[in-house]
């Protein structure tokens, strides 16, 4: 089910001071706390500098030293490279809407920030859109190139819809990617079928894995007192006709359920999680779950 138009001119949104807050906001999340244990650490020779009483004799540098009648020490910097590869649901579901845009604009324009906070870090970042399998393969690459092929992916509507499983698109993602990688899965996570946290699993014990769940409103709630309406699934066509006054308890509670179900299915699975609403900023609950991250590290370090 392809739409026909898709509502995100995502360049438009560079020139918006608000995007700007939110890209340097997510730059500082991604090169720290989020990316912490994905990074591959190394040392970079960055200068001399004269022998001081107390310093390590193994860093003297000899035949320098010899050259500038000096003792002189050899001066390194901890580097730290990452790469973050994006799963992005473009499924049936993801073209619903209660709001102004749907999941999966919204989820696109986050995709798309966490893009541009770091394409010019000289970090990597690749992206797939998936449905039940991969619909597009843009491995993790550094570049203005590889930024305008995710752009060109995002913002295809030929790209959207379609039915729904994560285990096909993450067994091909595993082949796509090398160690070091963090891995963001961005869903509604809405039609998950029985065993899939083991595949999450599957995958935590390679990389480092964060699910984003985005949900519209009507995804957690329906009207109380809106009279009849008539349901319809998004992949089977299946129709339902109900009372909102009859059903709106009985839904609330399902979707509490389920949502916590997704969650401990991630934490489980030693994953990150995420829940973030279409009608709120994404940013507070990404800078939420990074300080609770944060405190959890800390804890387990101690």
């Amino acid at each position: 089910m392809a739409i026909k138009e898709l509502q995100l001119d995502l360049l438009a949104k560079i020139k918006r001071p608000e995007f700007q807050v939110r890209r340097k906001m997510l730059s500082k999340i991604l090169e720290g706390e989020l990316a912490a244990t994905t990074k591959g650490q190394g040392i970079e020779f960055t200068g001399f500098r004269n022998y001081y009483y107390g310093d390590d004799a193994s860093a003297i540098d000899w035949p320098a030293s010899l050259r500038s009648k000096d003792i002189l020490i050899r001066e390194f910097e901890e580097y730290r490279n990452f790469q973050i590869f994006i799963l992005l649901d473009v499924s049936n579901s993801m073209l619903f809407s209660s709001t102004d845009r749907l999941k999966c604009e919204y989820a696109a324009e986050l995709v798309f920030s966490i893009v541009y906070s770091i394409v010019n870090t000289g970090n990597k970042v690749g992206l797939s859109l998936f449905t039940d399998k991969l619909v597009t393969k843009q491995i993790p690459n550094n570049g203005t190139k590889n930024y305008f092929r995710i752009l060109q992916d995002l913002t295809n509507p030929k790209n959207y819809g379609g039915q729904f499983d994560i285990k096909k698109p993450l067994m091909q993602s595993r082949a796509l990617l090398s160690d070091k990688s963090l891995v963001i899965i961005v869903s509604d996570f809405l039609g998950l079928k029985e065993g899939w946290n083991n595949y999450i699993r599957m995958m935590t014990q390679q990389f480092d894995v964060l699910g984003i769940m985005i949900r519209d409103p009507r995804d957690e709630e329906m009207p109380r007192d809106a009279g009849q309406f008539l349901l319809e699934d998004p992949y089977s066509g299946e129709k339902l006709q109900i009372d909102t006054k009859d059903y709106y308890m009985i839904y609330k509670k399902m979707n509490e359920e389920e949502e916590e179900k997704i969650r401990k299915g991630f934490m489980s699975s030693k994953a990150g999680f995420v829940s973030i609403k279409t009608d709120q900023d994404f940013l507070l609950p990404l800078m939420k779950y990074v300080k609770i991250r944060a405190k959890m590290l800390a804890k387990r370090q101690q």
